[in-house]
């Protein structure tokens, strides 16, 4: 008997073993069908809200005490419920930014909202929200951080190095709160010590089907634009995702970070908004819309308003913006190019022809000037130009020519380009066309350089 309990107790720790391994083994993942799932939420909101909010700056650094960050309520329920009611398939919420202000109840840091007058784990109430109203949950985490080894704080590049805390920080993220269906990491201020394919590896130990992305190169699953545009997406990533402020950059505050009250009636228009959307589902891109809340927690009164028309436009598509996003292609992309000089290898002058919104000529380094050409193949009619440099801006005075025989003519001059400059022309007909920029306040570059013929049959 002795022998055989014996033996049944054997069998019994080596099927336990045997179990343990298996439950620590991930289940495989059919990442083709996430992308797909990840696609079909086509939209979301991302949640900005922390020191920012109240120092009305985009970067927050010289804080010591958490009790600066002093909301008078926080109601998650309306966030969730506004995006579910403007169709919205997730929220992407910031959990931390450069400052190191941990908006969830980490056991890593005092610096965090567990802390502070607020006194809640906002993550855990975001989630709680989300599951209420269907909404699927996303994540924005600064890589670096301004209080760790090394660290300079307010300089972007100067997040310094801890990468235990960081792995301990994203492991909590990965395992208190649920499924995360994308992480946004934010490389701004440095990777914390750990490089990109470490923190995706880290990220997959704990959800092998989250999509991780990063807003710098092209690591991870997804192309993490900011202040982007809908485009094609290349290996190794497996989509694209852009995000956009509601709130315009404005003269006062953070663009966003509910900051500033005067600019409390300030926001995109509704139609632009559904133009971005459309786009992004044309290119199977997710497109995160930010929209801060207020100092009592809330979104803005304008935020929501827009954002149900926005619903509404989606649900019952406008004829007139229909027909305009179906307007015909643009005559330079993929067209021989040339420049006046490049940054370097990626930084070619065909990177503003190619369609691709998450690349970009730029000019010799110290340069303050500079021209794009583009050889169209054949004499060519065009009427309409948009220009990109996304919120750089730093072009000071610039002339759009073509040229006609041995001579360059104008066709349009201006002096600040910025986020996606439309220049509207007298039709003209011609083969090269170039953008001269006379004067820039840094090294010129152009995400996108495109010329239209709105006159033009659009194509079925």
């Amino acid at each position: 008997m002795r022998k055989l309990l014996s033996m049944v107790a054997t069998v019994a720790i080596a099927f336990t073993a045997a179990t343990a391994v298996a439950e620590e083994t991930p289940t495989p993942v059919d990442m083709a069908k996430r992308v797909k799932e990840l696609q079909d939420l086509k939209w979301g909101m991302f949640i900005c809200w922390s020191f920012s909010t109240f120092s009305g700056k985009e970067w927050t650094p010289g804080i010591t005490d958490v009790a600066f960050f002093k909301p008078t309520g926080c109601d998650t329920d309306q966030w969730a419920r506004t995006a579910k009611e403007a169709g919205m398939g997730y929220i992407l919420f910031l959990t931390k930014h450069h400052d190191g202000f941990c908006l969830w109840d980490t056991a890593t840091t005092e610096r965090k909202v567990t802390k502070g007058p607020l006194a809640k784990d906002v993550l855990a109430a975001v989630r709680k929200s989300c599951d209420k109203y269907g909404i699927k949950l996303a994540l924005y985490f600064s890589e670096g951080d301004w209080n760790w080894p090394g660290a300079i704080d307010g300089k972007g590049g100067k997040g310094g190095s801890n990468p235990e805390m960081k792995k301990a920080q994203l492991k909590e993220l990965c395992t208190q709160y649920g499924p995360i269906e994308f992480f946004w990491m934010d490389h701004a201020v440095g990777d914390g010590g750990l490089s990109h394919a470490e923190t995706v590896a880290w990220v997959k130990k704990f959800q092998p089907g989250c999509f991780v992305g990063f807003n710098s190169g092209e690591a991870g699953d997804l192309r993490a634009g900011e202040m982007g545009r809908p485009g094609s997406v290349k290996p190794p990533c497996l989509i694209g995702e852009f995000t956009y402020p509601i709130q315009p950059r404005c003269p006062k505050g953070a663009m966003w970070f509910y900051s500033v009250p005067e600019n409390e009636n300030v926001c995109e228009p509704a139609e632009r908004l559904y133009k971005d959307y459309a786009g992004a589902v044309k290119y199977g891109n997710i497109f995160s819309l930010d929209a801060g809340p207020d100092y009592a927690g809330k979104l803005r009164k304008i935020d929501v308003e827009t954002l149900q028309k926005v619903g509404e436009m989606i649900r019952n598509p406008p004829p007139e913006l229909v027909a305009a996003l179906a307007a015909p292609p643009s005559l330079a992309e993929g067209k021989k190019a040339t420049a006046s000089s490049t940054w370097g290898p990626g930084y070619e002058a065909a990177k503003a022809f190619d369609g691709d919104d998450g690349t970009r000529w730029g000019a010799a380094k110290d340069s303050r000037s500079g021209w794009l050409e583009v050889d169209l193949g054949q004499e060519t009619a065009f009427n309409r130009a948009v220009i990109d440099e996304h919120q750089y801006a730093r072009t000071e005075a610039f002339v759009l020519e073509y040229k006609d025989g041995d001579a360059w003519k104008e066709s349009a001059r201006g002096a600040r380009i910025g986020d996606r400059l439309e220049l509207k022309f007298a039709p003209v007909k011609a083969r090269v066309v170039r953008l001269n920029i006379l004067k820039a306040s840094e090294v010129p570059t152009i995400w996108e350089f495109q010329l239209f013929n709105d006159a033009a049959p659009a194509k079925p």
